[in-house]
């Protein structure tokens, strides 16, 4: 609870912003009152993803538009956002990436090491920033979060073959009439962001991902008490996860010579304060990406005990989280997450996401959940 309402006090930790700094000191001074010698890795980022959603919306919508014309050029630009569309929905760069500009964010790492030249890296990992507010995420709208995203993309797909089409029948009427229904759902698209960014605020992100922080230093508290026996012990509090996982690729491409993927493994946490307690199998929003078995399967031996049985598995598919980029690099990783009755997250980036409306005895679960799993890696794990 000192963590959360440390945050709380706040009025959020959007990314790039003096906000998110003060977040980052804050977690610097919680870890050294534990003793724990903790750097502030800075890295440059993006502000916001909707900046290149609105860009590849654009460029979709500009192809269907000259395809009755020009049938070539037009499946060349709705092939270029679709693909870039694809890319960032995947975690990664875009064609527009180095065109948008970039603040500064920061990393929050802590290393404990084990003291033995054979020693294993178990990465604790959580995001600290919060995100800004959409339409799509109100309560009346985020139920439908992932049948919107699966209709972006059969449009976005379709876009394609039918800008392509132009060439035979671009001089219809009718095809003309399609285009231009096509053209109004990436305009849709892009109008939600273009709103986000000017309309809504930063929410509060007590659950989304103060509860993920608070989460992590409780079991660092535990394995001080208890320390591992073969592994060193990566913290890792990541900014700037809201605006497209940045901070998770900073800290990936600094320090994979010293985290190899054959001889790490990744416990994140996120949305943990309130729900039904999950651990991911993997993650994906067009791609899936299956996590490895030997730390889902050390996973379900422990919701095999009674303290843990009402833990189940997940595959994740409505968004992705800071180990995507990790499974894409075949590191053993899981994440752990709770959702609402309905499969949601609880109050998603929306300005409910408050101090009030978190329950602690979740983030207690996960805590007792977590450091299991750690203890468990750091016996088995090969």
């Amino acid at each position: 609870m000192s963590i959360l309402n440390q945050f709380a006090s706040l009025p959020h930790r959007g990314a790039t912003t003096k906000e998110e700094r003060q977040a980052a000191e804050i977690l610097r001074q919680n870890l050294a009152s534990m003793n724990i010698s903790v750097e502030l890795e800075t890295f440059k980022a993006t502000t916001s993803y909707s900046w290149e959603v609105i860009l590849f919306s654009l460029t979709m919508i500009a192809g269907l538009l000259v395809s009755p014309a020009l049938s070539k050029l037009g499946t060349a630009l709705v092939l270029l956002g679709f693909w870039s569309y694809v890319r960032h929905f995947m975690g990664r760069s875009t064609i527009f990436t180095p065109f948008i500009p970039k603040k500064k964010s920061q990393n929050v790492v802590a290393h404990i090491s084990a003291k033995r030249s054979d020693a294993k890296n178990i990465v604790l990992m959580a995001h600290y920033d919060s995100a800004r507010a959409s339409a799509v995420f109100a309560p009346s709208m985020v139920k439908n979060f992932r049948q919107s995203f699966l209709l972006n993309t059969y449009i976005g797909a379709v876009s394609i073959i039918w800008a392509y089409l132009g060439e035979y029948w671009g001089m219809t009427l009718w095809f003309k009439l399609i285009c231009l229904a096509f053209s109004i759902v990436h305009v849709i698209n892009a109008i939600i962001h273009i709103h986000r960014e000017i309309f809504h605020k930063f929410v509060p992100g007590i659950n989304d991902n103060a509860s993920g922080v608070a989460a992590i230093l409780g079991v660092l508290e535990n394995l001080q008490k208890q320390p591992l026996k073969k592994s060193n012990i990566w913290i890792v509090f990541t900014g700037c996860e809201e605006a497209g996982i940045q901070g998770a690729k900073a800290f990936y491409h600094k320090h994979w010579p010293d985290v190899p993927p054959e001889n790490t493994s990744i416990i994140n946490i996120d949305n943990v304060g309130q729900g039904n307690l999950y651990y991911a199998t993997g993650e994906g929003m067009i791609l899936y990406y299956n996590f490895d078995k030997d730390i889902i399967n050390l996973s379900e031996q422990l919701t095999q005990k009674a303290e843990f049985r009402q833990i189940r598995p997940l595959e994740y598919r409505q968004a992705y989280f800071d180990t995507l980029i990790f499974a894409q690099h075949g590191y053993p990783c899981t994440t752990l997450i709770a959702l609402d009755d309905n499969g949601t997250i609880p109050n998603w980036h929306w300005y409910t996401d408050t101090l009030e409306n978190i329950d602690p005895r979740a983030i207690d679960k996960t805590v007792s959940f977590a450091t299991s799993l750690a203890r468990e890696i750091d016996q088995k794990i090969s």
